[in-house]
């Protein structure tokens, strides 16, 4: 209950008690009161900078998140042949699957699992279609999940396009959709560290000889 509304409710039991003391002038005078107590009661307790002086940031930090070296684009995608269908070379892959009485959308991440989805099937897309296989209803299942992706963190994913998708009009309106809410279709490289070789321990070389070193190996 808001402040407003105990003031409101203290004056109703107070005019059931006492009916000919107590008026809205008065009663509007008190409150008056109470406020500027209650502000000043407030204003002291708040913490000064003096006191927080010996408080010191710890250096180490520990993120938790199993997916942050994704968002950094330095966790490792899986590789497989060149030539291999479907590719599995992602993150967060983008999947459209209308079909003959729905029409869904989801984000698979590689593991398998369904990060974020879309479908009319749910009721709050479903009432403002006229069909749920139309074109119209391919835009707004992608509409809501580009929503639902940036909500979640997601500003890019994987999309494997094939040839017959440029030629269907409900692809295009969903991927326009999913564009127009701002989310990318491409995943940024996978940033791969440098490789620095160490000393090439299998070398066969003379007895009591040192190793020789070069400067493009890393010295342990």
């Amino acid at each position: 209950m808001t402040f407003t509304g105990m003031k409101m409710r203290t004056f109703h039991r107070l005019q059931l008690v006492f009916p000919a003391l107590i008026n809205a002038d008065v009663f509007s005078c008190a409150t008056r009161f109470l406020s500027v107590v209650r502000c000043l009661s407030t204003s002291t307790s708040v913490c000064s900078a003096e006191e927080n002086k010996d408080y010191k940031v710890n250096p180490v930090f520990l993120n938790r998140n199993p997916r942050n070296l994704e968002y950094m684009n330095l966790a490792y995608k899986r590789r497989g042949w060149r030539f291999q269908a479907p590719r599995k070379d992602y993150y967060n892959k983008l999947i459209f699957e209308p079909g003959n009485s729905q029409t869904k959308a989801y984000i698979e991440h590689w593991q398998g699992t369904r990060v974020v989805e879309a479908s009319t099937k749910e009721w709050a897309i479903r009432k403002h279609l006229y069909s749920c296989t139309d074109v119209s209803a391919a835009k707004a299942v992608g509409s809501v999940l580009a929503r639902r992706c940036l909500e979640s963190g997601l500003t890019c994913v994987f999309y494997d396009e094939q040839p017959e998708d440029k030629n269907s009009e409900k692809y295009q309106s969903f991927l326009t959709a999913i564009k127009e809410g701002h989310v990318e279709l491409t995943e940024p490289e996978e940033i791969v560290p440098e490789y620095k070789p160490g000393i090439d321990y299998e070398k066969p070389n003379r007895l009591a000889e040192k190793k020789i070193y070069k400067d493009d190996y890393q010295l342990a």
